[in-house]
């Protein structure tokens, strides 16, 4: 039995649910709010806000490839396929995909402000893959000297057999370890704790509304007469109205009225209102905590309001930028990446891929300027590359091209200035 289990018997397992004990669950990790909703990774993705958020964090974030380069001097990128982590990067271990490790790995970094993966390596040091672990799972120790170490509270049959030979505390060093805003250095803090009042009254709300539609809390009408209803005829009104007309199931049936009995609709109150707008305002402040533009977790953004193409290069910028800075700093860091000029690179370009026609014409312009051969422009647009001689070479256009050179006279290479105005070469001045 491990350390988990062993505090889950302690303090008395709750009822088990679609999160089980090898992944996620509710209550341990977990911090209670005002609203007396306890706030863990399980209670927070319930809020329909929150896990359209993390959601899209986490898989924008696994759509961005990495890469692993050295700079040369010419410029150009010359990938380090021989080094171990181009390997890692394709494949992280033998039962998970690069984008199903980032996106688990993403998820804990985004709600807990930290992401852990235990780096497990062959006799010679060498990484040979990644185990990733929920955050809630993992505790840091530091020794006397300063050493620190992450203790992971192991859980199922396949993790307790990959980690069978790793030891209880493991070393900082094979421990790959993304934290998130920090006032220590050590830990980064965690989003939902922090923010854990506007998570809890966001789960509170939905708890309520759910409620009321469940049970049918609020009337919408009420039944009136102008007579006096004896004890029977009210226990028997009351008790058949109850049973024809309460809950979701029984909604929209006819309802038969006895004893003068008249239905009075009732309209919706300005209490009513005010909690349809606090639940929108909870949605803004959800949004507001993972720096997502409310528009790309609201609605679909219209030509007219918001440029689809200007959003989602700000959050490219300023939401999915400050991930990948911190994993190419974690990776440059643990691997000693900056001793050997290395290189960490998030590919973003599929996240700010435009839609066909603008992509034609950026490519048309990025031909025509020199940046980029025809071919490269028929592959950026998914197109096959040509046979055509040229295709592959870059286009120069002719008024950039050097004076005397065959693409902007009749001279041949290194003739010269060409004759002014298309003149005679051997007209005196004509080159001038």
């Amino acid at each position: 039995m491990n350390l988990l289990q062993s505090l889950r018997n302690v303090f008395g397992a709750k009822k088990r649910d679609a999160f089980n004990d090898t992944t996620w669950f509710d209550g341990y990790g977990s911090v209670p709010s005002a609203t007396g909703v306890q706030v863990s990774q399980y209670t927070a993705l319930q809020v329909t806000a929150v896990l359209a958020c993390v959601r899209m964090i986490a898989y924008d974030f696994a759509k961005a490839t990495p890469e692993i380069y050295k700079q040369a001097a010419n410029g150009k990128k010359q990938v380090a396929k021989t080094h171990p982590l181009y390997t890692l990067f394709h494949e992280p271990n033998d039962w998970m995909t690069w984008p199903d490790f980032a996106a688990m790995m993403q998820i804990g970094l985004a709600l807990r402000g930290n992401a852990y993966a235990v780096i497990v390596r062959n006799y010679g040091g060498d990484p040979l893959f990644f185990v990733p672990i929920n955050p809630d799972r993992v505790s840091l120790y530091q020794g006397q000297d300063g050493a620190l170490f992450y203790m992971v509270s192991r859980s199922g049959l396949h993790e307790l057999a990959i980690l069978a030979n790793e030891p209880l505390l493991i070393p900082a060093r094979d421990m790959l370890h993304m934290k998130g805003m920090s006032t220590n250095g050590l830990l980064g803090f965690s989003p939902i704790a922090i923010a854990r009042e506007a998570v809890g009254l966001a789960v509170a709300q939905e708890q309520q509304a759910a409620r009321w539609m469940g049970n049918a809390a609020k009337p919408s009408g009420i039944l009136i007469t102008d007579g006096k209803l004896t004890p029977d005829v009210y226990e028997r009104s009351k008790t058949s109205w109850k049973q024809a007309q309460e809950g979701l199931l029984n909604s929209g049936k006819t309802a038969i009225l006895e004893g003068g009995l008249k239905w009075q609709p009732l309209s919706m109150t300005s209490a009513d209102l005010e909690f349809i707008t606090s639940r929108r305002f909870q949605i803004e402040e959800i949004a507001r905590m993972f720096r997502i533009p409310i528009a790309m977790i609201t609605e679909v953004p219209s030509s007219g309001r918001t440029d689809p193409g200007m959003l989602a290069q700000a959050y490219v910028n300023y939401t999915l930028s400050e991930y990948t800075t911190i994993w190419s700093a974690a990776f440059d860091k643990m691997f000693g990446l900056w001793r050997e000029d290395l290189k960490v690179r998030f590919d973003m370009s599929q996240l700010l891929e435009a839609d066909l026609a603008q992509r034609i014409n950026m490519h048309r312009l990025a031909v025509l300027g020199s940046l980029e051969t025809p071919n490269e422009g028929r592959a950026g647009i998914g197109l096959d590359p040509s046979d055509d001689d040229g295709a592959d070479k870059l286009i120069f256009p002719s008024n950039s091209t050097p004076y005397g050179s065959d693409h902007s006279g009749n001279a041949p290479d290194g003739a010269g200035k060409p004759p002014k105005n298309g003149g005679n070469p051997d007209q005196p001045g004509a080159n001038k």
